[in-house]
């Protein structure tokens, strides 16, 4: 299940030493100005661009997106084999709809970049509301299909930051022996969203 909330309560959530919590430091850097060439590529963006920041190669990467939330008959799930998403909402809100992968019949192979993507179905899934300054933390066993329109605010733009975190079970250590998060209390236990 997805993690959700401010930054500074994620922070405090997660092992300090992992990937994931470096991820919610660069967003907490860039809400208290010390990354000012994300506010410096929001200022230049045109609806629909996306501008990439590689901070460890495929590892840790920043995705700066600007655009309008699309309908729902828009929407169609996506999952990522090995990287967790936080997605933190700069500017406007939107809906993100999710369901556990784990539990789809049959659900679509990865393609060549070990992603997947899918229709929007009636079954089981749930949504949550992702306000200006909340994040939403999307491992990969969360197919999630967001940038969604809140309904009476179709002519709003969202700015968004979604921080790719690769392999987020590995603690960040100084030698090349890599070390399970598993064996120190895996992933958190407070989790929140908004059923449908």
């Amino acid at each position: 299940m997805p993690m959700f909330g401010t930054i500074e309560l994620l922070i405090a959530q997660v092992n300090p030493a992992s990937r994931l919590h470096e991820g919610l430091l660069l967003l907490r850097d860039f809400r208290e100005g010390r990354r000012p060439e994300i506010s410096l590529i929001f200022s230049r963006q045109s609806a629909g661009d996306v501008a990439r920041i590689a901070v460890h190669d495929d590892s840790l990467y920043m995705l700066i997106q600007t655009y309008k939330a699309r309908d729902l008959k828009q929407a169609r799930f996506e999952a990522h084999q090995y990287h967790t998403d936080l997605q933190y909402v700069c500017a406007g809100q939107e809906w993100v709809r999710f369901c556990d992968l784990r539990t789809k019949i049959n659900p679509p192979a990865y393609d060549q970049n070990n992603n997947i993507y899918f229709p929007l179905d009636s079954g089981d899934h749930s949504r949550l509301l992702l306000n200006n300054g909340n994040v939403g933390v999307f491992f990969p066993d969360d197919a999630h299909a967001p940038c969604l329109r809140v309904e009476g605010r179709e002519d709003e733009w969202i700015r968004k930051i979604v921080v790719k975190v690769k392999d987020i079970h590995l603690l960040k250590i100084a030698s090349t022996e890599r070390v399970s998060s598993r064996d120190t209390g895996g992933r958190m236990n407070s989790r929140e969203s908004a059923a449908c």
